[in-house]
């Protein structure tokens, strides 16, 4: 068999079987046009010319790669290759016998008649020997049980699909039907595969599916850009029908597979319905590209995140600042096996409330752009606890923007919330404060710029409701939701890494200060509705298979989020997916003066004094102007 040998040998093969059977075809022809009557006049003349024309096949087929194709897996451009090469043969060869021979002798039909046997026998051996293994029965064992599933989409994908697991020596999967939206289509069939149903009907289909033995549990989707409606539709349908949904990649990745790609798991922020982002890579690559970058809480959701695509963008050193052991190894760990050589790589254990330590983190590694993602970020537990929230995310976020900016930083970006506009809790006064004392270092001195990026909630985050959710519904249920109708913005830690960069690049180039950039987070979300999704994409039944129990909003929580505040001005941006906010300008001496007590009172750790403080805000400025250095040297440490 041409797979058990070398791949020289095979070319070898290959290009003598091609040459040979077009000198044959030639002969044919030849005989064919002419007659056999005399045989033994025209072998001379015959030889001559098969002769020449296999040594113009020689010479023509090597340039158009024919020898190197793939019969297994040969394809319409495999025969448009054969085409061409023999069209070029036939052309040369006509060239090459008018300066000799000026054609006289050799009728043109015999090379018309050439042209057609040629590709007919070199194209009809490649498909035969591709039905061939396409037909050839695979034995069935304990590693290779197919496994039925049913389509939706009548496609190219789809074709794709199943042509590629009908010659995958695993037969990992056993196409039943295909399901579409499209009545159209009702009765057509693909490949043998008929299809059997609507995608509204799919719940009865599958009653007629499980009266045989081997049902199918799941329905692959084979369009891989479906809108977020329609495949919804097809959830909830499949729901219905107890399958569970999955996808295929893109058909470019599916071609290039060369086998049965394994179908991936539709997730949830597939039904987002948010459309792709369009990154300005030139912009990000000037902010990243060759420069030295300091990411806090590096290995958190964000953190990770933005380092991963920090290093696609050619960052020359990248500072991974942490305070949690574990997560500094994993991300070290990860980030040296995906990173390019060439990237250096600095892990520091650190806590941002450590001020002394923290500037001599920055000092030694002088980082060009800060990235601030570090953060305490869970609204209940810092409802219970103010005093960690206000060290962590006020004075912590001081505590790094003061040290990027006596370090010559060119920019700190720093990670905030929407719970920070109009905020309600500890989470999101604690952000609030912080964003003020950002905006405030950002318009008084021009060496460093400070921008603050803005979004919602991340899908998949840590202590995110997602992974509650996936937890309890292991369990069995019943999935928890606060309020039937609370909402939330959410995004994934990818597309919120991608457009914190984005606005960072815009940001940087702009030279208005103080902005705040909001994420365009698309439509909130019901959180009743999300928990639903998730039944759906296991296969259950929301309300049925899995109950949703609604517990009363917790402290600090709100029904909705706002990315604006009330007293923000919204401005359009030419960067896609940001906006800008302009908030009203903090005086600098009350806001100072209102830090320097709200520290001394959480380093003693008054709690209550702390909430009080921060839902009251900064008092009415104090007469004179106090220095920053000198604040900073009189508040405890």
């Amino acid at each position: 068999m041409l797979s058990r040998i070398s791949g020289t040998a095979r070319s070898f093969i290959i290009y003598s079987h091609d040459v040979g059977l077009a000198t044959l075809s030639f002969v044919f022809a030849y005989e064919l046009r002419m007659g056999v009557s005399d045989l033994e006049a025209d072998a001379p003349q015959l030889l001559l010319l098969s002769s020449l024309f296999a040594a113009v096949c020689l010479a023509v087929f090597p340039y158009f790669r024919l020898h190197l194709g793939s019969w297994r897996y040969v394809s319409i451009r495999d025969m448009y290759g054969v085409v061409k090469a023999v069209s070029v043969s036939i052309l040369l060869f006509l060239i090459v016998i008018f300066i000799i021979q000026r054609i006289g002798f050799l009728p043109r039909s015999v090379l018309i008649i050439t042209w057609f046997v040629a590709i007919v026998t070199l194209g009809s051996s490649r498909m035969a020997y591709r039905l061939y293994r396409d037909a050839r029965p695979i034995k069935p064992t304990q590693h290779n049980v197919a496994e039925p599933v049913l389509l939706y989409g009548f496609s190219d994908e789809a074709d794709v699909f199943i042509r590629t697991i009908r010659r995958d020596r695993e037969r990992r999967f056993l196409i039943s039907a295909i399901i579409e939206s499209n009545p159209k289509h009702l009765g057509r069939q693909l490949h043998g595969v008929p299809v059997a149903a609507l995608v509204e009907d799919l719940p009865e289909y599958m009653k007629q599916l499980r009266k045989g033995p081997t049902p199918p549990s799941r329905i692959v989707a084979t369009r891989a850009r479906m809108s977020p409606e329609v495949l919804q539709a097809l959830v909830e349908a499949a729901s219905q029908a107890g399958l569970i949904v999955n996808r295929l990649p893109d058909l470019q990745e599916l071609e290039a597979s060369g086998a049965a790609s394994q179908p991936e798991a539709v997730r949830l922020e597939h039904l987002l319905g948010r459309p792709p982002i369009r990154l300005d890579e030139a912009g990000i690559s000037r902010l990243i590209a060759g420069r030295s970058i300091l990411v806090t809480g590096a290995g958190g959701s964000i953190g990770s995140e933005l380092v991963d695509q920090i290093s696609r963008f050619g960052a020359s050193r990248i500072i991974l600042l942490e305070n949690s052991e574990h997560n500094l190894y994993e991300i070290d760990r990860r980030l040296r096996q995906t990173a390019a050589p060439h990237v250096q790589i600095y892990p520091v254990l650190c806590d941002i409330r450590d001020r002394d330590a923290l500037l001599k983190a920055f000092e030694l590694h002088r980082p060009e752009l800060v990235f601030h993602a570090a953060a305490l970020k869970h609204v209940p537990i810092l409802e219970n606890n103010p005093v960690e929230a206000v060290l962590s995310n006020v004075f912590g976020t001081r505590n790094v923007a003061d040290a990027a900016c006596e370090t010559g930083a060119s920019a700190v970006i720093m990670i905030s919330t929407d719970k920070a506009a109009n905020p309600h809790n500890i989470l999101g006064l604690t952000k609030a404060l912080a964003e003020r004392y950002c905006q405030l270092l950002d318009r008084e001195q021009s060496t460093t710029r400070l921008m603050i990026v803005r979004f919602g909630n991340v899908l998949g985050s840590r202590g995110s409701v997602v992974p509650l959710f996936e937890e309890q519904l292991r369990a069995g249920g019943p999935l928890t939701v606060t309020h039937a109708e609370v909402t939330r913005y959410f995004m994934t830690p990818s597309e919120a890494a991608q457009l914190v960069l984005q606005a960072s690049a815009y940001g940087f180039g702009s030279h208005t200060g103080g902005q705040i950039f909001l994420l365009d987070m698309g439509q909130p979300v019901k959180i009743a509705d999300l928990a639903r999704n998730i039944i759906r994409l296991s296969g259950k039944r929301p309300d049925i298979d899995v109950k949703i129990a609604f517990t009363g909003l917790r402290p600090g929580e709100k029904l909705h989020e706002d990315l604006v505040g009330t007293n923000e001005e919204v401005l359009e941006t030419p960067a896609a997916g940001i906006l800008a906010a302009s908030a009203p300008l903090a005086d600098g001496a009350a806001l100072r003066e209102f830090l320097t007590h709200l520290e001394a009172v959480a380093r003693r750790g008054e709690a209550d004094e702390c909430a009080n403080m921060l839902r009251h805000g900064p008092s009415a400025p104090p007469a004179g102007h106090t220095n920053i250095r000198a604040l900073h040297e009189r508040a405890p440490h």
